[in-house]
C-alpha cells in the first residue's frame, strides 16, 4: 500500500451497502455533500438482483400458465401445451444483467465516490476499502442480507443468491426446502409453468407468522399445485449427477424423494460478519444485525444502519422507507423518530396474501381486546368474476374506537387491495370510514365493504355490553 493510499480521506457520508442506500448517496451528492459509496457486489442489492424483481417477473410467466389452465372455469376449451421456459428464462437474465450498470450510471452521473470493494471498520468511524482509507462524520451501514447458509452447500443446490442468472436449462422436477417468503413463491412459479414441484416445511403449517385463518386457506389452495409435506425435517442429501435424493423424516418415519434440482429456502442473516464492527465501537447482536433506536441511529452517535442490516424489517419497501427517513434526517435536518407502525408485507405466491398488522393470534398473546370478521369477497362482482370462491378478507379491530388492529387478505391482487387499508390506517384509523367513501362499483375493492359492516356491527354490540 502506498502512502497516498494510506492517507484517509475525509467524506461527509459514508454509505456500505450499494442497494436501496444508493438513493440516499445519490441524494446527498446532488446536495453538495462529499459522499463515497461502498459496494463488493452488484449494485442495487439483492432486490432487483436476486430477489424482489426477477422472481416476480417469473411469476407472472406463471399467473398466464394457470389462466389457459383453468380456463374451463370461464367456459373456455383451452388446452396448455406448455411453455418456452428457455426464452422465459432468458427474458428475466436480461433484465438481471443490465441492473448493475443502470445503477452505476446514476451513481457516477451524481457525483457519488463509488468504490467497488469490501469495506470494513478499522478504527472510530474510519473504513478501509480497496486499498483506501475513508473517515467520515456520518456513516450508514446499509449491506442487506444474503441467504442463510444451507446444509449440504458442497453440493450443486440453488438458494435465492445463485439460482438468478438462471443459468440451467428448466428442471424437470424441483424440491423446495423452507415454507417462507421465498420458498413458497417459487414453488408456485415452477408449479405453475407446469414442472413437479414438492415443498418440505420443518413446522406444522405453511406460513408459520399468518393469521391461522389465512394459513388453513393458504395451504389449502397452494397445495393443489405443490406437494407439500409438513413437519419433514432433513436427515440426508446426495446428488448422483443427474438427479438429487433427500431422506426427511416425516412423523417418525424417513421418507425418500428425488428431484432434479432442490432449493433451499430457509432464511437470511445479515452481511455484517466482515465489518469488524468492534473496531467502532459496535456490536452486533447474537443474530448478527446492528441495534438501532427508533432513529436508526446505532449506539455510536453518528453511525446508523438501515434495511436488512438492523433486522427490524427484513423487507425491501421498509428498506426504502428507511433510506427516505435518513435521507430526510442526515439532509434536511428532520428532527422526529421515524414512524413504521404500519409496515406492510405480500406473499406473491399463489394463492396470494397480503397482511398489515397483528394477526388473531398475536393479539390474544398481547392481551390486546378485538372483534375478528373473515368475510368473502362476494359483494364485488369483479372479484365473482375470477370464478374462484376462496378469497377472504379478515379484519381485526379494537372494540374500543373502531381502529383497525390487523387486516389480512388472501386472493388475487391482494396485495393491490390492500393498499385501501394502509392508507386508512396511516391517515385517519377508524374502520368505520371503509363505508363513508364512494366506491366504483364492481370494482375489486368492494370487497371491503361487506367486512366493514359486519365489524361496526360487532364493536357496537361490544360497546353496549
Amino acid at each position: 500500500m502506498t502512502t497516498d493510499q494510506a492517507r484517509p480521506e475525509h467524506y461527509d457520508l459514508i454509505i456500505l451497502g450499494g442497494g436501496r442506500a444508493s438513493s440516499l448517496a445519490i441524494s446527498g451528492a446532488k446536495d453538495g455533500k462529499k459522499v463515497a459509496l461502498i459496494e463488493k457486489d452488484r449494485l442495487g442489492g439483492a432486490c432487483p438482483n436476486r430477489g424482489c424483481v426477477p422472481s416476480k417477473l417469473l411469476i407472472g410467466f406463471a399467473e398466464a400458465a394457470r389462466h389457459v389452465r383453468h380456463a374451463d372455469r370461464h367456459f373456455i376449451d383451452a388446452e396448455f401445451k406448455g411453455i418456452d421456459a428457455k426464452r422465459l428464462f432468458n427474458s428475466v437474465n436480461e433484465y438481471v444483467d443490465g441492473v448493475d450498470g443502470r445503477y452505476e450510471k446514476n451513481v457516477e452521473k451524481s457525483g457519488v465516490t463509488l468504490i467497488r470493494g469490501e469495506g470494513r471498520f478499522t478504527g472510530p468511524k474510519t473504513i478501509e476499502a480497496a486499498g483506501r482509507t475513508l473517515t467520515a462524520e456520518s456513516i450508514v451501514i446499509a449491506t442487506g442480507s444474503y441467504p442463510t447458509p444451507p446444509p449440504y452447500a458442497e453440493l450443486p443446490v440453488w438458494t435465492s443468491d445463485n439460482i438468478f442468472p438462471l443459468k440451467d436449462d428448466p428442471p424437470k422436477s424441483l424440491m423446495v426446502i423452507g415454507s417462507g417468503f421465498i420458498g413458497t413463491e417459487m414453488a408456485a412459479f415452477f408449479a405453475g409453468i407446469g414442472i413437479p414441484t414438492s415443498l418440505f416445511a420443518r413446522g406444522g403449517k405453511l406460513l408459520g407468522r399468518a393469521d391461522s385463518d389465512i394459513e388453513r386457506i393458504f395451504a389449502t389452495e397452494f397445495s393443489k399445485e405443490v406437494d407439500v409435506h409438513l413437519g419433514a425435517s432433513l436427515v440426508d442429501l446426495t446428488y448422483d449427477g443427474k438427479e438429487f435424493t433427500a431422506i426427511f423424516e416425516i412423523d417418525g418415519k424417513k421418507e425418500s424423494f428425488t428431484a432434479e434440482r432442490v432449493l433451499f429456502a430457509i432464511g437470511r442473516s445479515p452481511n455484517t460478519g466482515s465489518l469488524d464492527l468492534e473496531k467502532t465501537g459496535l456490536t452486533a447482536n447474537k443474530r448478527g444485525f446492528v441495534p438501532v433506536n427508533d432513529h436508526l441511529e446505532t449506539e455510536v452517535p453518528g453511525i446508523f444502519a438501515a434495511g436488512d442490516a438492523n433486522g427490524r424489517y427484513m423487507l425491501q419497501h421498509a428498506a426504502s422507507y428507511e433510506v427516505l427517513y435518513l435521507r430526510k434526517k442526515l439532509l434536511k435536518g428532520l428532527a422526529g423518530p421515524i414512524d413504521e407502525r404500519q409496515i406492510a408485507h405480500a406473499m406473491f405466491t399463489h394463492p396470494e396474501v397480503a397482511s398489515v398488522g397483528h394477526t388473531e393470534e398475536s393479539l390474544v398473546e398481547a392481551g390486546i381486546p378485538y372483534v375478528s370478521v373473515l368475510e368473502d369477497w362476494l359483494a364485488s362482482a369483479r372479484a365473482m368474476s375470477t370464478r374462484v370462491d376462496y378469497p377472504r378478507t379478515k379484519l381485526l379491530v379494537s372494540p374500543e374506537d373502531y381502529s383497525i388492529l390487523g387486516c389480512h387478505l388472501i386472493g388475487p391482487e391482494a396485495s393491490t387491495a390492500i393498499h385501501q387499508v394502509l392508507m386508512l390506517m396511516h391517515l385517519k384509523n377508524d374502520v368505520r370510514e371503509l363505508l363513508e367513501m364512494i366506491y366504483i362499483h364492481p370494482a375489486l375493492n368492494e370487497l371491503f365493504m361487506p367486512a366493514a359492516v359486519q365489524a361496526i356491527s360487532m364493536v357496537r354490540k361490544a360497546q353496549q355490553g
